[in-house]
């Protein structure tokens, strides 16, 4: 009797060592969702539209477009025509160095309108509380700040610190998913 307790207590010594022990192979991926004034604002999904380069000089014109599950994007073979719903959502005009897809890397803001690869500005904004069928909500533009992107297989990790400017207050954010392409070349 006394050696079968023995037997239980290190099975369940050992139990609770293993299953305490965290796997360093798992990546902690932290909510899709914007930070602004001390609230949070989920983001579900996400989008890129391709415009194609202009000129070689300058990079690949594209919209990123990040935004939550209230809203719905609709369109017909391959375009889209309209937005319904309520929610948030994030708009990047933004230059990839790569056609198709948005390529990896730092993007920092260009007030200049240089369209150059790897830089965001021109029309960048986020809306809370966006209200389509009103046409209602906050807009926030953004006039200063950094994208980051990195993809593996068809997920984006796209993080963002901006700063908005009618108080500058600070805009940040984090998107993991896939983002469904257009390509308006």
């Amino acid at each position: 009797m006394l050696n079968l307790s023995k037997s239980l207590f290190f099975a369940l010594f050992t139990l609770l060592i293993f299953s305490g022990c965290k796997n360093d192979d798992e990546e902690i991926v932290p909510r899709s969702e914007i930070s602004f004034d001390g609230a949070t604002y989920e983001l579900a999904n996400g989008l890129l539209i391709d415009y194609g380069q202009y000129s070689k000089s300058e990079g690949n014109q594209q919209v990123l477009f990040l935004y939550s599950s209230g809203i719905t994007i609709h369109g017909a073979e391959g375009e889209i025509d309209s937005t319904s719903g309520k929610g948030h959502a994030v708009y990047f005009e933004i230059y990839s160095p790569v056609s198709n897809v948005l390529g990896d890397g730092a993007y920092a803001f260009d007030n200049s309108s240089t369209f150059l690869s790897k830089t965001f500005g021109g029309f960048s904004y986020i809306v809370l509380n966006a209200d389509y069928i009103t046409s209602g909500g906050e807009v926030h533009a953004i006039i200063a700040g950094k994208v980051t992107v990195k993809k593996v297989g068809d997920i984006y990790d796209i993080s963002f610190d901006c700063v908005e400017g009618s108080d500058g207050k600070k805009i940040s954010g984090f998107y993991h998913g896939a983002l469904k392409f257009y390509d308006a070349k």
